[in-house]
């Protein structure tokens, strides 16, 4: 009889038992539903008969930039493009991190400058998940782009995008002004529709300060095979990382040597050591179609019904003639006799009837807006270049010409940076302002 009634007594202390945690899950579920993770679908998520809180819970949602990861301090920083304002979030073990089909992916696949869609608990500042937008299309490595700052926008290949108003601009763990990207850099954008939210500068540009040349002003400077500028008596040259053979030419004389372009850094190559030869010289026989073409060299209207003598190393050409395109192309003079022969390509025919296009000689003499000026205000103290030749110290100006123009500051004790400015054909003045270097870290 006694161990009757025990058992009868554990078989009511288990109901009870049962009861009690029927309405604790009662209570701990009132006014919440299933969540359901991504790649779950609702069906599977009740199949267990478990319900989850607190990993997944979320108020509020959002899509951003992430612009900061600090792995030590657990916080993630992201930037809300169309609002302009940026906001930090904290993570932990139940924050989960998601590609853009649903996959878990570790913090590390996260990339600064990608485009996120977030949940997150607002008052408690706390991230629940974090995946790649759908949304967000990439366009990786290129550097066929042009940014039209006037416009605000950026031409990629064939397709034109709009900047967003507070966009992010990086190189490295440095956040840039867009304008600090220089047209050889090689690019990684990010964007959703037809707007650019992000720019990772994947491959940079440095700079290359020429001394000791007075031997070869006004001769001409080659960086690897595309970079060819005339060489001034100040010179401070915006060059893509990497390194280059570097050929410099004047006075018949020519030098080549290796030279290492660092991102961000200012490298200086001198030639004082250089020592001076008596210049020498070549014929150079040109066989020019049409025979009616004017040859240019250097600038200079030649004569080329005889043999033309020229200075060892690199000078210019430049052919015209009406109903002709314009020719530039550069001659390299290293033997004592030679033969060039020039072909003009037809202008094409102009469909609307107003007579042919205009040459690019000619379209580039229209370019330049008379007397108008660009101003540089800021910052006071700085050495100004523009396209690579010295035209003062700030404030300073120089001739308006349309297109794009490389500004580059430089000071003593600070870091050296470029900008690309766009200038309209507009008649008025324009002015520009940047901020101050900073100084160099010993």
């Amino acid at each position: 009889m006694r161990y009757d009634s025990f058992l009868k007594k554990i078989r009511v202390g288990l109901s009870a038992v049962t009861a009690c945690v029927m309405v604790l899950t009662g209570i701990c579920g009132c006014g919440k539903s299933p969540v359901t993770l991504p790649g779950q679908t609702g069906d599977t998520a009740n199949e267990t008969g478990f319900v989850m809180y607190g990993t997944y819970d979320y108020d509020s949602t959002d899509t951003a930039v992430l612009v900061a990861k600090d792995t030590e301090g657990a916080t993630l920083t992201f930037l809300n493009a169309e609002l302009g304002k940026r906001y930090t979030l904290g993570y932990d073990g139940t924050t989960g991190f998601y590609d853009r089909y649903g996959q878990l992916i570790a913090l590390s696949q996260l990339a600064v400058g990608d485009i996120v869609d977030l949940r997150f608990v607002r008052e408690k500042r706390h991230l629940t998940m974090a995946s790649l937008s759908s949304s967000a299309w990439t366009k990786e490595a290129t550097d066929q782009y042009i940014f039209n700052s006037i416009k605000n926008e950026v031409t990629l290949g064939s397709d034109i995008y709009k900047l967003s108003g507070d966009i992010f601009c990086y190189s490295g763990k440095e956040e840039l002004d867009y304008r600090e990207i220089n047209s050889a850099d090689v690019l990684t954008f990010r964007g959703i529709d037809t707007t650019v939210l992000s720019v990772c500068v994947e491959k940079g540009h440095g700079y290359l300060r020429l001394t000791g040349h007075e031997y070869f002003v006004g001769g001409w400077i080659e960086i690897g095979t595309k970079n060819i500028q005339k060489i001034t008596e100040e010179m401070l040259l915006t060059v893509p990382e990497g390194t280059y053979n570097i050929v410099v030419s004047g006075s018949g004389m020519s030098v080549d040597r290796n030279v290492t372009i660092k991102r961000g850094l200012e490298t200086v190559m001198d030639l004082s050591d250089v020592v001076p030869e008596t210049p020498k010289e070549g014929l150079v026989l040109f066989s020019i179609t049409p025979a009616e073409a004017t040859l240019y060299i250097d600038g200079e209207k030649t004569d080329t019904s005889s043999a033309v003598s020229l200075t060892y190393g690199l000078h210019q050409l430049m052919c015209t003639c009406d109903g002709y395109r314009t020719l530039t192309r550069y001659l390299s003079v290293g033997e004592p006799n030679a033969g060039i022969s020039i072909t003009m390509e037809k202008e094409p025919e102009d469909v609307s009837g107003n007579g042919s296009s205009p040459s690019s000689n000619e379209s580039s003499q229209t370019a330049t807006t008379g007397s108008n000026r660009v101003y540089i205000y800021a910052p006071v103290g700085a050495e100004c270049y523009v396209d690579g030749n010295y035209v003062g110290v700030v404030p300073c100006y120089f001739p308006k010409t349309e297109g794009s123009h490389v500004v580059t500051l430089s000071q003593s004790g600070y870091n050296t940076k470029s900008y690309t400015i766009t200038v309209d054909r507009g008649s008025a003045d324009m002015s520009f302002s940047f901020t101050d270097l900073e100084k160099t870290t010993p």
